[in-house]
């Protein structure tokens, strides 16, 4: 058997037969493919080519389909197209895997992935271009309905500790009593409350939500219970408080545990006779509201220093939740940044696939000290960051990117700050200067992100 060599060893010509030998074994290949590809060849946009995939997508058959233009048949077939294919021209680069979705015969929405090529993009003289499309609807029709079968209302999740807490929530749903939900910051505490109240026979009425630790204790007892006019300077009129607002409905207490021991007090009656008193009135308002709360703080701890009262704690753990934290639902990862893709694509007008390997096993490895938060946010900073329609690791975070195995982030290098700088001037650039949504999908405050911009002289 002959071995070919290098160098100027002439190679053995094929005869006519074994050219149409081969030129067959091609075309087999070519028909069987389950991508769409369609050749043009000249530059009217004549198709010169299509096999068997490509003429199924467009329910003809192969030879109605050769020679014809190819402005009309994918104007009636794949509104879009023709821009993809102008700007292949003009650009002389080919388009990767732009994401475009079209109703067939029998009515129903079908996706594809589409790709360009020229046959030989250094020769402006010579024109060739070939068309490929993939048929994912299986694909994104599969990933939708794994969304949905391992979700619960808005939550989502399919790992055991998240089917416990969706059983503790369809058990507590249908009584009225007090729900303490624990969990980490970013765990999904007030998801949790409004999944349970949308699940009640209170659904049909108000579920008000209230952050505790956002005001003061004075303008939050008056938050809470109301006031009349003239109870303190600029009462001037009478006003509701959020359990009158949520009458006959749910109340949220987020961050229970930051409750001084005065409003802590006026709670333990509302809950224990169902009534409320407006500040800087001694009228008796009675309330029918049930009362779910939410702390990552230990409340034990704080009833042992004195800061959190006993009884009160009991009145409100009547039923408690605890929230995983997502270090320890890891394999919930993936379905959670599939279903933040999702949003961000319906939210941004973009059309992403999904995460690629590489980037949903760094998304694996670390260790989410935010939680679901921190999750979404990285997932918002790579979207923003990605300009493909699969997002790499090079969009996440830089923390996330640099995680060591044992899931701790290294210092920052030189080289990380370099790229902390390209990822700020890059998602202010998708977001238009918006420094509070640039902010967001980096994962920092907002005035981190004005220091930073100062910092590496950033002009929006």
């Amino acid at each position: 058997m002959l071995k070919s060599k290098r160098g100027n060893t002439p190679q053995p010509s094929l005869s006519l037969q074994e050219y149409v030998q081969k030129f067959n074994e091609l075309s087999v290949i070519f028909d069987s493919m389950p991508t769409g590809v369609f050749a043009i060849l000249d530059p009217n946009l004549n198709i010169a080519t299509i096999n068997r995939t490509a003429s199924a997508i467009l329910g003809s058959n192969t030879h109605s389909i050769i020679g014809k233009n190819a402005e009309g048949i994918f104007e009636s077939h794949f509104p879009g197209i023709l821009k993809l294919i102008e700007e292949t021209i003009q650009n002389r680069r080919p388009v990767k895997n732009f994401t475009l979705e079209i109703e067939d015969q029998n009515a129903e929405v079908r996706t594809y992935l589409v790709s360009t090529a020229l046959t030989n993009p250094s020769d402006e003289a010579e024109f060739g271009i070939v068309l490929v499309l993939h048929d994912i609807s299986e694909v994104t029709r599969l990933r939708k309905t794994a969304m949905l079968l391992h979700s619960f209302g808005a939550l989502i999740g399919a790992s055991p500790a998240m089917k416990e807490v969706y059983s503790l929530i369809e058990t507590v749903a249908q009584y009225d009593t007090t729900v303490l939900i624990y969990g980490e910051t970013g765990t999904g505490k007030e998801i949790v409350a409004r999944t349970i109240h949308e699940r009640s026979h209170r659904a049909n009425m108000p579920f008000i939500p209230v952050s505790c630790s956002a005001l003061s204790s004075t303008l939050l007892e008056s938050e809470l219970f109301g006031h009349v006019k003239g109870a303190f300077t600029g009462a001037i009129k009478d006003r509701q408080g959020r359990f009158e607002m949520a009458n006959r409905g749910t109340i949220f207490l987020d961050e229970i545990g930051t409750l001084s021991l005065d409003i802590q007090v006026k709670l333990l009656r509302t809950i224990q006779e169902r009534v409320i008193e407006r500040v800087g009135s001694s009228e008796i308002i009675p309330v029918n509201v049930r009362i779910i709360s939410a702390t990552n703080r230990v409340l034990t701890e704080l009833i042992a220093r004195g800061e959190f009262r006993e009884d009160l704690y009991y009145r409100l753990k009547v039923f408690q939740i605890n929230l995983p934290p997502l270090r320890e639902r890891r394999q919930d990862i993936p379905l959670l940044a599939d279903h933040f893709v999702e949003r961000f694509n319906m939210l941004y007008n973009r059309k992403l696939i999904g995460l690629s390997p590489a980037a949903k096993e760094l998304l694996l490895q670390y260790p989410w000290a935010g939680n679901v938060r921190e999750l979404e946010n990285a997932i918002e900073h790579a979207l923003a960051l990605s300009h493909r329609k699969i997002i790499e690791s090079n969009c996440l975070p830089p923390e996330i990117r640099h995680t060591r195995q044992n899931g701790t982030p290294p210092p920052p290098s030189e080289a990380d700050l370099n790229t902390e700088e390209e990822d700020i001037r890059r998602a202010l650039s998708a977001f238009y200067g918006n420094v509070s949504r640039a902010a967001q999908s980096l994962g920092m405050h907002r005035t981190t992100l004005w220091r930073k911009m100062k910092e590496f002289g950033i002009i929006r």
